[in-house]
């Protein structure tokens, strides 16, 4: 089944192009871009203190989410059940949260980490989405048919609202509008599956032409309400909504090695700040380094490669950086790293590595340690 999520992500990108890695979620109560730096508190506790999730290697599948500042989830698989398990990377301490008959697929908190997707596959030809509290109880859940794989996009301006696109058999596709209060579900015209929510009542979604394959293609905004649509800027390689920003990656006009990472206003759509990377391609794309954005410090964290050009051969040759998108500046974290999934604690301290999300960096001391160890 691992296999299976693998190469289904594979083929998605191949056929509707240069997609965006991941999905950052805002965190609450975050600054403003007019309110400037938030000071940091200082530090209660180093990296000695981490403690390790220890598991049997055949049981373990991969850690998904944060459930608060302290605490991740992970999959696990034993007895034919398909558990989710809570662990405090300071304390040590475990609990079951989650428990299915069926694979499961994804976890995901909204933007306050008060609700919480799971998603499960039945099936080769059927998924579920359940969405349950920080205690693990279920909400609501909803069921797709003739479904290969799904994909979707908590709104994080409601916390109540989910995008989600059902890919069948032959790779079209169905959008839906899920509404956790109702229980409702309504479909939706999406141009592109992979949309991202620009607004309480808008998703964003690049329009590439399937009949026309190239690098860069319009970026729309599509409102779930009036179903209307607009267009917001051309030659686009990928985007992200970044809270009361949004990221959009291009490619440098004087040069086709180098990607630009514009930071614009959500209002106006002006730029608030850039920096240029190298730009590497594969295949007939574009590749996005993974990327998180953590709202309450304002910083963007991604991978920069050593230089532009094909991505075969460049593994460990990645720096992982911040950039500060009030300030503008740019700092280097650690070297000679690959570019690999990434995700941060609510509080920006801890920040998850690995195809398996089984490493941790402690972003206060730029050092990184095995957060899994296999007994």
């Amino acid at each position: 089944m691992k296999k299976r999520m693998f190469y289904l992500s594979v083929i998605c990108s191949l056929l509707f192009g240069c997609q965006p890695s991941q999905k950052p979620k805002e965190v609450v109560e975050s600054p403003s871009i007019s309110e400037g730096v938030v000071k940091e508190n200082p530090v209660p506790y180093e990296i000695d203190d981490i403690q390790q999730i220890e598991t049997p290697f055949e049981s373990f599948s991969t850690v998904v989410e944060w459930l608060n500042d302290e605490t991740v989830l992970y999959i696990m698989e034993a007895s034919g059940k398909y558990e989710v398990h809570t662990f405090n990377v300071r304390s040590g301490e475990s609990t079951l949260f989650y428990t299915s008959d069926t694979p499961i697929m994804t976890v995901e908190a909204n933007s306050t980490y008060e609700l919480f997707v799971i998603q499960t596959a039945p099936s080769f030809t059927e998924g579920h989405i359940s969405v349950v509290d920080a205690s693990g109880n279920l909400v609501t859940q909803w069921k797709f048919p003739d479904s290969q794989d799904l994909v979707y996009s908590w709104n994080p301006y409601t916390n109540k609202h989910i995008a989600v696109s059902s890919f069948h058999e032959d790779w079209t596709f169905e959008g839906y509008l899920l509404d956790v209060s109702t229980k409702e579900m309504t479909k939706k015209n999406f141009a592109n599956p992979f949309v991202q929510w620009l607004g309480e009542n808008k998703v964003g979604y690049i329009n590439w032409d399937q009949d026309k394959p190239s690098l860069t293609a319009p970026l729309f905004a599509y409102d779930v309400l009036t179903d209307q649509t607009e267009q917001l800027m051309e030659n686009v390689i990928m985007f992200t909504s970044l809270s009361n920003l949004v990221m959009t990656m291009t490619s440098n006009m004087e040069s086709e090695l180098v990607a630009q990472y514009n930071f614009l206003d959500t209002i106006n759509f002006k730029n608030v700040h850039q920096f240029q990377a190298p730009l590497l391609s594969m295949y007939s794309n574009y590749v996005t380094p993974f990327y998180e954005y953590v709202s309450s410090s304002n910083l963007f964290y991604t991978f920069i490669p050593a230089s532009g050009g094909t991505v075969e051969g460049l593994s460990d040759s990645f720096q992982f950086i911040s950039f500060h998108v009030v300030e503008g500046e740019k700092e280097v974290l650690l070297e000679k790293l690959e570019n690999k999934p990434i995700k941060f604690s609510p509080n920006g301290l801890f920040c998850l590595y690995g195809y398996q999300l089984e490493q941790l960096i402690f972003i206060p001391e730029k050092e990184m340690i095995d957060l899994v160890k296999y007994s």
